[in-house]
């Protein structure tokens, strides 16, 4: 199955559309309209001190959305949601637009809605809860806040946004998240709404995110950023910090699907049919870069911005890796090595340990570590690396894989399809729960293994092609290009000549004869 993904970039909060890319995996299912226009929503981050403690650090009210849910289903967040008709921000005080004041309205409404905590204290409330028995949360809470003795002001609600939804998921919101301080006089009810909410607790961000690295818990990109600010600096600092995120003054999205994986889409050269790249991070407090994309301006701009954010929040690079020497994956290396003063790490240069098949690099090592697997891959090229990462069972997979057209394999650069299939099968023996492509949108939905199963009946389909349309007499390159590849643009055709050379490679080393009879395909045997 052929199925047109239309991918759009965020630049100063504008969606547009770029160009289009075609996908041949059949049961990648979640291609959605990619044009949507995220729906503005507001988050609650409540907040408290720890009573008798010398720790900084403090506590966080999350809730567990429950599995029906369309959005993050299972998901740990903070309380809110989307903004309705009758979220009034002209209640709301101070100067910043009607869209954030808005946003806070809804932000305060769903919490109140989905647990029952409203941030305002009972002595201010102008009449009694008990007068609103038999009544809904929502009628309760409007009729509150419209009461003349509550004052809000957008001055007193710190916020980091818009955090936007990237493009691939089923539901797209442009979220703020308000930081308020929870004090033993505010109202609490016992509302919970078993719809979409199956558990609340005060947790403190570092349990959670421990929790989050066993696999234990699921977390969104925005939430786990915000939760690692909050253990890394005092509250104030932390609100401060996460004013500045990735769509204020950066153009490409940021991922971080788990814990200790951080997911750069850079661009990609013009000349190629793809996208982006994907760069990734993997550690805790000791960070190791894979595939830092191409030595050009915008993409290193990009790269440094990111880097040296983390390194103020105290993290450390120890070295950068990559899954192959193409430009458009390890272009930058050598600059990016000599900037941060870290050695560039050649996959084939890490020796086994004694207890490993593979060739492996531990990060924090003291209590919960990221141990990443070197997995040798050829067949894109000679020599192609993975990356799996043990504790969340994720793959980096290069350029084995791509979701924005299938991955070229060239016999006059190397490529080598037998090598790749075999490589393919090496991959379908690991338990992999996410999948990073070395382009495209990493398959937040569906399991690695499925990806590769995929692709690897994709390649067998293919050739079952070719040897069919050879049992039926082709005897030439184009006759066989028009014939096996009749399903893909014409724009792909000197693509997809390379491919079916690699195909034929293929065949012949199995021992499977034929004959074409044209001058190309002379010039190929």
């Amino acid at each position: 199955m052929q199925v047109s993904l239309t991918l759009l970039k965020v630049r100063n909060l504008k969606i547009y559309q770029t160009k289009t890319y075609f996908i041949s995996i059949d049961s990648y299912k979640v291609v959605q309209d990619l044009k949507m226009i995220p729906k503005l929503a507001g988050v609650c981050v409540l907040w408290r001190r720890k009573d008798n403690t010398s720790s900084e650090e403090v506590e966080v009210l999350m809730i567990k959305r429950t599995q029906t849910l369309v959005f993050l289903p299972g998901h740990h967040a903070f309380p809110g949601g989307s903004i309705e008709d009758n979220d009034d921000p002209s209640i709301v005080a101070g100067d910043q637009p009607q869209k954030i004041k808005k946003a806070l309205m809804g932000a305060l409404r769903e919490t109140f809605e989905e647990v029952g905590y409203l941030p305002f204290p009972r002595e201010v409330v102008a009449c009694n809860l008990s007068d609103h028995i038999g009544k809904s949360p929502t009628e309760i809470f409007h009729n509150l806040v419209n009461s003349k003795t509550i004052k809000l002001d957008i001055r007193n609600y710190p916020f980091t946004g818009p955090w936007i939804t990237p493009p691939g998921y089923p539901l797209r919101f442009e979220t703020y998240f308000f930081f308020i301080e929870w004090k033993e006089n505010y109202i609490s009810v016992d509302i919970l709404s078993p719809k979409e909410v199956e558990l609340v607790e005060w947790v403190k961000p570092s349990d959670i995110l421990e929790r989050w690295h066993k696999r234990e818990v699921s977390l969104s990109t925005p939430v786990a950023y915000i939760l690692e600010h909050l253990i890394l600096f005092p509250i104030e600092r932390a609100i401060s910090e996460l004013k500045v995120i990735p769509w204020t003054d950066n153009k490409y999205s940021y991922f971080h699907p788990r814990a200790g994986i951080h997911i750069f889409p850079l661009p990609c050269p013009e000349e190629t049919f793809f996208h982006n790249i994907n760069c990734v991070i993997v550690g805790g407090k000791e960070l190791l870069i894979i595939d830092p994309g191409m030595e050009d301006t915008e993409s290193v701009r990009e790269l440094l911005y990111w880097f040296e954010h983390l390194t103020k929040l105290g993290l450390k690079f120890i070295g950068v890796t990559y899954t192959h020497l193409h430009k458009d994956h390890a272009g930058s290396i050598g600059l990016i090595s000599r900037y941060f003063n870290i050695p560039i790490i050649s996959p084939d240069k890490v020796l086994p340990t004694s207890s490993n098949k593979f060739s492996c690099i531990e990060l924090d090592k003291e209590k919960y570590p990221w141990i990443v697997k070197i997995l040798p891959t050829p067949g894109h090229t000679p020599t192609h690396y993975s990356f799996y990462e043990t504790t969340t069972k994720t793959l980096v997979a290069g350029d084995m894989v791509s979701a924005e057209g299938p991955v070229v394999v060239n016999p006059d650069e190397g490529g080598d399809m037998g090598k790749y299939m075999d490589s393919l099968a090496l991959l379908s023996e690991i338990d992999i729960d996410l999948l990073i492509p070395g382009h495209g949108i990493p398959f937040f939905f569906i399991k690695g293994n499925q990806v590769i199963y995929n692709l690897i009946e994709h390649r067998k389909r293919r050739e079952e092609k070719i040897l069919n349309a050879l049992n039926k007499g082709a005897s030439s390159i184009q006759e066989l290009l028009s014939i096996v590849y009749d399903d893909i643009p014409q724009t792909r055709i000197e693509l997809a000549k390379q491919q079916l050379k690699a195909h034929l490679i293929h065949l012949k080393s199995k021992g499977i004869s034929f004959s074409l009879t044209d001058d190309e395909s002379r010039e190929w045997f």
